[in-house]
């Protein structure tokens, strides 16, 4: 690894996300961490033919030149990468070639499987001791869910499992009004996707220790403070349990989207899709038999600075 300044873009399913770090005694040191959520895959869950909406395309694309611009600003070498809806986008070369002309950049799509790797990259750096039941990591974004079992450093097993908070929403939630019969639809709906997938303990005498990254799970951590502003960083290593959840699930579900968007602590921009969020973690955490989870904030583009540190010439 070399020092120097670096800077990760995501660009997700739900949210666009900027990352600048500088090495700092073999650690990477956050500068700059700003989400704006632009929700790419907006409308992918009915289309047979996923394609970007146009009005979305352009806000998008402005949201990442913009990013570009205040890493630029910051000095940093500059990556960006895409994940589950510029793999299902039948237009996103197009996003690609308008993203190229406007920020001078390439974007590399990732794979299910690197996305989760780059994931557990951020999310065990700086962990020392591994429980006796390993460490399930899962990252819930827009369009899917990512998941590494693993042990310290020592991946088992990487998943990803194709539903996501914006994916979920339009499914169950699209008309805004909370059914009793669609929520129960939804659970069941992502209860299946992961057993299908083979989300499970794999030790049945030891609990794994369980690691939530992405927008949702922080934007509970969030509400289950009750403080505002909105300050992800100060959310790092908070916990969220089962009980809290199903509390949660049960005020969006009682709520309008306007009504959603006055929660303390809940980000506005994610008032269409925190129930889908919290549907998602809930039933990972009794997939895995455990009663919480522990909140990162050092997900994907964390493991995409690391990576950019040790491929730096020294």
């Amino acid at each position: 690894m070399s020092a120097g300044v670096k800077a990760a873009i995501d660009i997700g399913s739900n949210s666009i996300k900027l990352r600048v770090g500088r090495l700092e005694e073999g650690q990477v040191s956050v500068l700059l961490d700003t989400t704006e959520v632009v929700k790419l895959g907006r409308g992918f869950n009915e289309a047979r033919c996923p394609r970007i909406l146009d009005e979305t395309m352009e806000n998008a694309v402005r949201a990442v030149t913009e990013m570009v611009a205040r890493a630029r600003e910051i000095g940093a070498d500059i990556h960006l990468v895409g994940t589950m809806a510029l793999r299902q986008a039948v237009n996103a070369g197009d996003f690609l070639r308008r993203i190229r002309e406007a920020a001078g950049l390439e974007v590399r799509i990732l794979s299910g499987e690197e996305e989760a790797l780059y994931s557990w990259m951020g999310a065990v750096a700086g962990t020392e001791e591994c429980p006796p039941g390993g460490l399930v990591m899962f990252d819930t974004g827009g369009g899917s869910t990512e998941f590494v079992f693993g042990r310290g450093e020592k991946i088992d097993k990487i998943q990803s499992v194709p539903v996501g908070a914006v994916s979920l929403s339009e499914r169950f939630f699209s008309d805004g009004i909370v059914r009793r019969a669609a929520l129960d639809a939804a659970m069941e709906y992502v209860a299946a996707l992961l057993r299908e997938n083979g989300v499970a303990r794999c030790d049945p005498a030891a609990a794994p220790s369980v690691v939530g990254l992405g927008g949702g799970v922080v934007a509970m951590a969030s509400v289950k403070s009750g403080k505002e502003p909105f300050i992800p960083v100060n959310l790092h290593g908070a916990v969220l349990t089962q009980k809290d959840i199903v509390r949660q699930m049960r005020l969006y579900a009682s709520l309008t989207l306007e009504e959603r968007r006055n929660v303390i602590g809940l980000p506005p921009s994610r008032a269409d899709v925190i129930l889908g969020s919290a549907c998602i973690v809930l039933c990972i955490l009794r997939a895995l038999d455990v009663s919480s989870c522990t909140i990162s904030i050092n997900g994907l583009r964390h493991g995409v600075l690391m990576e950019m540190f040790a491929e730096s010439p020294a």
